[in-house]
């Protein structure tokens, strides 16, 4: 605990102080003299005059004590009375990439995969999560946090779009910057490469660095162009660098698009689910949950607490009475 204006006591108590000795300095001194009064003692000493007399003092003292403690309370209320402490965070090394195909054939779909997506965010505590768009190209739309209210606002803000189809760059932008669509194999390995050390660029090596990798992809399957990666090849790139592949399927035609999606997602180790499935989600989230991952220490953090409410309280019950006794001895 501590003042953080720890100055302003000291400064209150040399105004007060400087105060009083000008009030006692300019005060006018009792003349010495007057009327004489005959039997004036015998006034003095009746029952009456006592009793007002002690009843002056007492409203005297009293408005002095509550003055005082309301001058003592409005300071420390203006000093700031504020505890610290100290606090590390604790996260779970979990990392979650959120993989969405934004094609053509995928425009009904997208919404739902969105909601879908708002539906996990409750099963998880301190994984870090991350949202790529992809077509022909992929976009990162946010990289890997664990700020669930921006997560969300973000993921909201691109499923409105996507449902009033009113601004269609704001989740389309950059997602067609090569030939064809719902490059299934493209997108896929865009997302794993969200991972560090996943990136060709930072080595052939992968790293294992005890951290859980998931991502959950989302898509038909209908590939329509020539892949740079075909999705055999991304779901081995997922093997190699340690990612579990959730796939959750738009197609429900049972055809050989979807056949395909499932086969090679399963032989490489992943989980495939239809999108229509209503135990996916849960099943997803259990599934990555579960995982068996170490709690990491975060970066200590100060905390400073303000909570005036204790000092604005005496505040609002020493004004009343103070105002009552200084009209009570006319002040």
């Amino acid at each position: 605990m501590a003042l953080a204006y720890w100055w302003l006591p000291f400064l209150v108590a040399a105004v007060v102080v400087v105060l009083a000795v000008v009030v006692f300095v300019r005060s006018p001194r009792r003349k010495v003299g007057g009327v004489p009064i005959a039997n004036s003692e015998r006034f003095t000493k009746l029952p009456g005059y006592l009793k007002a007399i002690d009843r002056a003092n007492f409203a005297a003292i009293l408005t002095g004590v509550v003055l005082v403690c309301l001058i003592g309370v409005t300071t420390m209320a203006g000093a700031r009375w504020v505890y610290t402490q100290v606090e590390t965070p604790e996260k779970y090394n979990r990392d979650i990439v959120l993989c969405l195909d934004v094609s053509g054939s995928m425009v009904d779909f997208d919404a739902e995969v969105i909601d879908r997506y708002l539906e996990m965010l409750p099963g998880f505590e301190g994984e870090r999560m991350s949202l790529v768009l992809w077509n022909s190209s992929a976009v990162p739309v946010f990289p890997l946090t664990d700020d669930y209210r921006f997560v969300e606002e973000q993921l909201t803000q691109v499923r409105d779009a996507m449902r009033t189809g009113s601004n269609t760059s704001y989740y389309d932008t950059g997602t067609l910057n090569s030939p064809g669509a719902s490059l299934v194999g493209d997108g896929l390995a865009s997302c794993i490469m969200q991972f560090e050390g996943a990136s060709p660029s930072e080595g052939d090596q992968p790293v294992d660095d005890d951290r859980s990798r998931s991502v959950i992809l989302a898509t038909d399957n209908v590939v329509n162009g020539s892949q740079t990666v075909s999705l055999p090849q991304a779901a081995q790139f997922a093997q190699q660098h340690f990612v579990n592949v959730y796939a959750l399927d738009a197609n429900n035609l049972g055809d050989a698009y979807a056949a395909e999606y499932e086969s090679v997602i399963e032989e490489h180790g992943g989980t495939y689910y239809e999108l229509e499935d209503e135990t996916a989600i849960d099943a997803i989230v259990d599934e990555i949950t579960s995982d068996q991952t170490n709690m990491i220490q975060g970066t200590p953090q100060l905390l400073v607490i303000d909570r005036p409410e204790t000092w604005l309280w005496w505040m609002l019950v020493l004004v009343p009475i103070y105002l009552v006794a200084a009209r009570r001895l006319r002040l």
